[in-house]
């Protein structure tokens, strides 16, 4: 039974004037294209044959990755995007729509951020891949290269603390590679919109101005692993949130971009074509937003044709509530403008034709570059709920006439001294080298995958750790056999790393084998931490520590061999540790092994 459907606010909202400043600037309809939504089973298979070229300014191949042999570009999918021609197919999307930019996006929560933190840190791997992309782009016929690594700095996805200004520079030498080349080549980047995340990995003034467009990722604000069902792409604050999701909101996310220093016409506002699932006990009949969930079953049950937990298709959605005879309630979020629904123990977070109209209403009102979608074959392609690719032709009907605005907004510039360091220009950088890029072989795929990806974009706070149940969003491929080989086609040279620290060796004494994870300080209660004052807060464990997000703390929990050193606040090898005990927590590792 549907119980509300809010037509008369969305009537409202369609009538907010958009800015009246003139502006030249034609708006972004961006949609990405996840390449292996063609293993997908019956009608759920998308291909590049279903790809709407016409409904969108630019579209998205995603993704290749990062090759950390040789640091060129690695072809993850090869017998797809090669092989079978992927690549060369995508580009004749232009003989439909000459006028539509064609990209290829590097990354996504897959290919996780250790090989990209490696990868920025040394300029000659930097160049290295530089070089292998420029090489890539004229052999594919690209238009733009999307930046999608999740994400600098981030200590729990593999980054470090120095990757802000190594990323930067990275960013700085590709615009410069890619204007000596003359194609008009654009440089787009996915990003996250929690402001941990901004202040960990990303100059917002000086990247904005390297890049064409940013890709804000306003999807994903919720999700299992919250512990609540939530819905996860909430307009504005509603008076349940509270802690790190008080501004973990497409509004507030959007302002803090730009409140940072990147100008409103150059954000672009993502919207999800698919719904966030969670299960609840079977004892819980309270349906409302916030509800409590069985956090162990990883998400709703999965769809027929994404098949996997957390999420669903929107045309897998669509499907089941508008059949009156499969139970489902239809709600409406009043603050944050979308739908969610439920039946049972399922309960689904959404985007509908009615909250996506309000979206792009919000756009305009706000002076926003456009809109983005994740992803285009989640859309009901088929049109078994109504018009085919129909939240795409929102898009399409409300951004094709829409001119952005010049931004109104002043902000401060910064300081010199405030200022992250430059990289100097170098005469060779993106020069055209013999051709280097790899690709990942893998036999062929079978007909049905064992999951299906959803991009996330920003993160999922709180974080759990490695030790928790719960599932971070998933946007791996249908898994493969791990047997896989890598070729180039050249032998790069001894790289020269002047850049990375010399390994600090301690003197080695011998010790009684121990428990590594016994506290061996206090324990504490993190309800009781104060994070009035404080951003990161030491963990009794060496590999796990706390970060104050909103004035709440967080865990997070380091890689192995490695330990949180509560001066530099990084994760760093365990012997660099500036606790005692925990650089000796190696040996005592290796004592209790050989017992």
């Amino acid at each position: 039974m549907v119980r509300y459907i809010p037509l008369l606010l969305l009537g409202v909202l369609c009538s907010w004037p958009a800015s009246t400043v003139a502006s030249d600037q034609p708006s972004r309809i961006v949609c990405y294209f996840s390449n292996w939504a063609v293993y997908r089973p019956g009608i759920g298979r998308y291909g590049l044959e279903d790809v709407p070229a016409d409904l969108c300014t630019h579209i998205i191949y995603s993704f290749i990755g990062v090759n950390d042999k040789g640091w060129d570009v690695l072809v993850i999918d090869p017998e797809l995007d090669v092989d079978q021609g992927g690549f060369s197919k995508f580009a004749q999307l232009k003989k439909s729509n000459p006028n539509v930019k064609l990209e290829i996006a590097v990354g996504g929560w897959a290919e996780g951020g250790s090989k990209y933190s490696q990868m920025v840190a040394v300029r000659d791997r930097r160049q290295s891949f530089i070089r292998s992309v420029v090489r890539f782009m004229k052999q594919y016929n690209f238009d733009g290269f999307d930046l999608d690594w999740e994400y600098p700095g981030a200590t729990d996805r593999g980054g470090n603390y120095g990757d802000k200004d190594k990323f930067l520079y990275f960013v700085q030498e590709l615009r410069r590679a890619f204007d000596r080349e003359g194609r008009g080549w654009e440089i787009t980047m996915a990003v996250p919109v929690a402001k941990f995340r901004l202040n960990e990995g990303y100059h917002v003034p000086e990247l904005c101005e390297s890049l064409d467009a940013i890709h804000a990722m306003t999807y994903d604000l919720r999700g299992n692993w919250a512990g609540f069902a939530d819905v996860h792409s909430p307009l504005y604050k509603r008076k349940h949130d509270q802690y790190a999701y008080e501004k973990l909101n497409v509004n507030d996310g959007l302002a803090l971009w730009e409140e940072m220093g990147c100008p409103a016409n150059k954000l672009v506002v993502g919207v999800p074509f698919y719904g966030r699932t969670f299960t609840l006990s079977n004892s819980n009949k309270n349906y409302n937003m916030g509800t409590y969930i069985n956090k162990e079953a990883g998400g709703g049950a999965p769809g027929p044709y994404t098949n996997a937990s957390g999420f669903l298709a929107y045309y897998e959605i669509c499907t089941e509530v508008m059949d009156k005879s499969k139970g489902w309630t239809v709600e409406w979020d009043d603050a944050g403008m979308v739908p969610y629904t439920y039946k049972d123990t399922q309960w689904v977070g959404y985007e509908n034709e009615a909250s996506i109209q309000i979206k792009m209403d919000f756009i305009k009102q706000k002076g926003y570059a456009g809109a983005m979608t994740w992803a285009i074959d989640m859309d009901d392609f088929h049109g078994m709920c109504g018009k085919k690719n129909g939240l795409t032709q929102i898009l399409y009907d409300n951004m094709r006439n829409y001119r952005v605005p010049e931004p109104t907004r002043e902000t401060t510039p910064r300081p010199e001294w405030a200022k992250p360091p430059a990289t100097p220009p170098n005469p060779d950088e993106g020069a055209v080298v013999a051709p280097t890029m790899s690709t990942t072989k893998r036999p062929k795929p079978k007909p049905k995958p064992t999951s299906s990806p959803v991009k996330p974009t920003s993160a999922p706070v709180p974080v759990p750790t490695a030790g928790s149940s719960t599932q971070k969003p998933t946007t791996k491929k249908p898994k493969k056999p791990k047997k896989t080989t890598t070729t180039t086609t050249t032998t790069s040279a001894p790289e020269k790393n002047t850049e990375e620290p010399e390994e600090v060796v301690h003197p080695v004494d011998p010790v009684e084998p121990v428990d590594p994870e016994q506290p061996m300080w206090p324990q504490f209660d993190p309800n009781e931490i104060d994070c009035t004052n404080r951003d990161f807060v030491p963990h009794p464990n060496c590999r796990k520590y706390f970060r104050c997000v909103h004035g709440k703390p967080v865990e997070f929990e380091c890689k192995e061999g490695t330990a949180f050193h509560t001066v530099l606040n990084v994760c760093d090898w365990i012997e660099n540790s500036d606790r005692y005990y925990c650089s000796r927590m190696k040996k005592k590792e290796k004592a209790n092994k050989a017992l």
